[in-house]
Order: structure tokens, then C-alpha cells, then sequence
């Protein structure tokens, strides 16, 4: 499963070719389509994958729920009057009762039609008032769970190939929340807590009081870049090296999804990130002679696509968002990021949006590079938040290590003025570690001095005032006068 998992996909182009050819060679020889290396590529490419996706799909059921010993995947071959069709498939909860099956259109995961006699009669013997309640509630309810038109999900092999396993994982989740409560019932008489677990998966709440108290500002400061982000949509995070903006950008958006059944990501730009990575690019693709390339989404078109399927606020951190070609990363998504309620042509062809319930956060270190060199035109379409040191989260944090940090704080401040430029700035997030007594010669020798000779290159007289032999004295004296 890991090789999956690591190239973002479970199945490629191949995988349902080799389905479409291992049915024409069977039917055309029984006999030789064993032990050939068309048998081995139908292995590699379509069954280790499926038996993959299978193997996640059961660990998102509950244990009381899910087979025990997933034994693997079942290669079945059914015959009809003129041709052959190839399934794989197997059963993934101890019923019998949830099957998923692969052919080369996609793949379907649905209940077995005897389902609701199955669950009707285990949780009448379990759970018989409350079966008598859903019952008088609707009598068809166990019926409804044996019609296919209700208990089955299907993937297109086309979504297949252009979706992450991320995502398809979170489609059968949506999915197979509706049908958690019957098969809880028909298993366990403690309801709420397991019931709760999985039909109200909402984030923790995050209260803006301990967001606040976390990262060291005052509520109300908090509120207005609250406000900006929900009425913009998108702000950016800037400041000076060490002035904690992944950290802080973190926080505020487990803030924005606490309470929902939102969810955030994080993704890093870098200078070879590309519009293809971000929005949809071609992947080629080729084994055994066969060569295609399809249209595969970026990570943001997969970030939205997921965020559709969720009532609540979902935010994309960007790190480091400066460090990419903007212009060329966003593309479209230019005019997106302005009118939020508008459709637009991608230069695939298909047709995209970004859902309402979508946050961008972004950061950005203003040593790479200041906000005046920001493309004008996305200036315009984000909010910027300043941060600067604050000294006060290095004082709060140091309270636990007993490390007193006012000797570093009157270093740090008077370091600042001389660097006397607010982009350059070092912030506190270098001393935020527990065994600072210990790390404060490396991080100082080994971080903060090199940074300083590069800012300083040409009047390198300026760093020997802050070298490690030079402030050493005065956090030794503060430190031993505390002890």
C-alpha cells in the first residue's frame, strides 16, 4: 500500500487496459493467460492496488464492524453466453454484507441484497426498543438498505485515474456515514459514545480565547483578521524569519474549522512549483508499449473537490507562498480569488469553481522577499497580516523550562534595532525549545550568526558585536541570577 500511497494514486492507465486485455486473452486461451507476463502485469497493476484500496477503504470501519483478518482480494472470473467478465472483489465487514468489487468501468462498493434482513434481525435481538422506534419511524428503512438504488457507491474509472486515494477514501466516507448507525446497532447497545464517534466526526472547537493565548495576541486582534479572511477569502501571513507564521497560520485555521466538519492541508511552494502541480497538468503515462496522458488535477482543484462535499469552512495553508512564481502558479485562478461566486473554463477545458466554504492562507518570509515585490494584481486579491517578534509568547513559553529568557529578550531587541529593518528581523521561534540552556550556543553559532553575516556581508564589523563570545556573559549572568 505505501507504493500507493506515495505517488498520490492507487491505479494508473494501465490497470484498466490490463482488464480489458486479460478478459480477451482468456476467453481467446483459458490455458495460457496463467503464469505469463500478462498474468504477472494483472497482478502488479490491478490486483496489489485493488487489495491496497480495499485494505484503507476497511481500516476507515469500525473495528466491532470491519473483517478481522482481511484476507485480500478475491479474482473472479464470471462467464456469460458470448463473453467474459473479469471481477475483483471481496467482503470487508464480518456480515458479509459491504462488498466492493472492480471491473474495468470502476469500481462499486455496495450491500448485499439480503442487508437489511441481516441488520434488522441483529439489532432486533440487540437493540429491540430502539428497533421498534426506527421501525415506527419507517417501516421500509431495512428494506431501502436491500435496494441497490440506495446502498451502493460507483467510481468512474475516469474519476479513478484523476482522483488521489485522499479523496476517494473521503467520498466512501461521506458515503458510508449514513449506514454507521444500523451496523453500530447491530453490534453494540453503548450508543452514544460509538454512534457520536462517527455520525458527528466535527472538530474539536477551538475557542478564540485559547487561539489567542496560544500564540500570544489579544482577542481582538484575532477577530479582525477573522472578519478579513471570511470576507476576502484568502490572506497571507508575512513577517521575519522566526516570527512563528506556519505555526500561527496553523492555529488559526483549526480555529476556523473547530466546531465543522471542515478540514485543513498544508502545502509548501518551492521555485519549480508549477501550475500544473497546483491546478491540473498532463501526467504521462506508459508501460508495455501503451501511452497516454490524461489531464490529472492539482493539489488545490483535489483540495476543492473535497471541500465540496463539506457544510463548513475548509482551509488550504499555503507555506512559504512567495517562494513560487504566483502569477504563473495561479493561472485562472486569478479571476477566481476576486468573484468567489463565478465559474471558469481551466485550460483543460473543464469547467471549475472554488466552493464558498474554501480559506487560503498563506505565509510568507519577508527575507525571501518583501511584499512589494508581489505581483500587483495579487496583492489585490489577498489580505496581509503583519508579524513581528513577540517576546511575550518567548516569556510565556519559558515559564515551564525555567530558562529566564529577559537577558536573551534585551539581546534579541537590541540585535533587531541594529538590523533596523522590520523584513529582517529575528523573531523568537530560534529559542522555543525545551533544553534552550543547552541549545542556545548551537542556535546562536549555528543559525543566528551565519544570518547575520549574510545580512551584515559588507560590514561584518557589525556582526562581531553579536557574536556568541560577546553576549554569552550577559545571558550566563541572567540565567545563574535565576536559578
Amino acid at each position: 500500500m505505501d507504493s500507493s500511497q506515495n505517488s498520490n494514486k492507487f491505479f494508473d492507465f494501465n490497470s484498466f487496459e490490463l482488464m480489458k486485455n486479460y478478459k480477451k486473452n482468456y476467453v481467446n486461451s483459458r490455458n495460457y493467460i496463467y503464469n505469463s507476463q500478462e498474468d504477472k502485469d494483472f497482478k502488479e497493476k490491478v490486483e496489489k492496488p485493488f487489495n491496497d484500496f480495499c485494505h484503507l477503504i476497511c481500516q476507515q470501519i469500525p473495528n466491532e464492524i470491519a473483517v478481522n483478518n482481511f484476507s485480500g482480494v478475491v479474482v473472479e472470473i464470471k462467464w456469460f453466453i458470448s463473453y467474459a467478465e473479469v471481477h475483483l472483489h471481496t467482503y470487508l465487514d464480518k456480515f458479509s454484507t459491504l462488498y466492493i468489487e472492480m471491473t474495468e468501468l470502476g469500481i462499486e462498493i455496495r450491500f448485499v441484497e439480503d442487508t437489511g434482513e441481516v441488520l434488522a434481525e441483529n439489532i432486533a435481538d440487540i437493540n429491540p426498543l430502539i428497533m421498534s422506534k426506527i421501525v415506527a419511524q419507517n417501516i421500509r428503512v431495512f428494506t431501502e438498505l436491500s435496494d441497490i438504488r440506495f446502498n451502493s457507491y460507483f467510481w468512474e474509472k475516469d474519476k479513478i485515474l484523476n482522483s488521489s486515494w485522499e479523496y476517494l477514501i473521503d467520498e466512501f466516507n461521506q458515503w458510508f456515514k449514513d449506514y454507521v448507525p444500523f451496523l453500530w446497532l447491530s453490534v453494540s447497545n453503548e450508543l452514544i459514545p460509538s454512534i457520536s464517534k462517527y455520525i458527528n466526526p466535527n472538530n474539536p472547537n477551538y475557542s478564540l480565547k485559547d487561539f489567542a493565548q496560544d500564540i500570544g495576541l489579544i482577542a481582538e486582534s484575532l477577530e479582525r483578521w477573522i472578519r478579513i479572511i471570511h470576507r476576502k477569502g484568502q490572506a497571507i501571513l508575512y513577517g521575519s524569519p522566526g516570527t512563528g507564521k506556519t505555526y500561527i497560520a496553523e492555529k488559526l485555521a483549526q480555529h476556523l474549522i473547530g466546531g465543522g466538519d471542515g478540514f485543513s492541508e498544508l502545502v509548501q511552494f518551492h521555485p519549480a512549483y508549477s501550475y500544473e502541480d497546483f491546478i491540473q497538468g498532463i501526467r504521462p503515462q506508459s508501460q508495455n508499449g501503451i501511452l497516454a496522458y490524461p489531464l490529472v488535477p492539482g493539489r488545490f482543484v483535489e483540495f476543492c473537490k473535497k471541500a465540496e462535499s463539506r457544510e463548513d469552512t475548509c482551509v488550504l495553508i499555503i507555506d512559504e507562498i512567495n517562494r513560487a512564481n504566483l502569477a504563473q502558479v495561479f493561472g485562472e485562478l486569478m479571476y477566481l480569488l476576486e468573484y468567489r461566486d463565478r465559474e471558469i473554463s481551466l485550460a483543460g477545458g473543464n469547467r471549475f469553481r472554488i466552493p464558498k466554504n474554501v480559506r487560503i492562507i498563506g505565509t510568507m518570509n519577508t527575507a525571501d522577499r518583501s511584499i512589494a515585490n508581489i505581483d500587483h494584481a495579487l496583492r489585490r486579491r489577498f489580505a496581509f497580516i503583519e508579524l513581528r517578534p513577540n517576546y511575550d509568547v518567548l516569556r510565556r513559553y519559558h515559564l515551564k523550562t525555567g530558562f529566564a529568557v529577559e537577558g536573551l529578550i534585551n539581546i534579541l531587541q537590541q540585535l533587531n534595532q541594529a538590523i533596523a529593518d522590520k523584513n529582517y528581523e529575528i523573531g523568537i521561534l530560534f529559542f522555543l525549545t525545551d533544553n534552550l540552556r543547552e541549545d542556545i550556543e548551537d542556535i546562536w553559532c549555528m543559525e543566528i550568526e551565519p544570518y547575520l553575516e549574510e545580512y551584515f556581508f559588507n560590514q561584518l564589523q557589525r556582526v562581531d558585536e553579536f557574536r556568541w563570545k560577546k553576549i554569552k556573559d550577559q545571558l550566563c549572568i541572567q540565567t545563574q541570577h535565576n536559578q
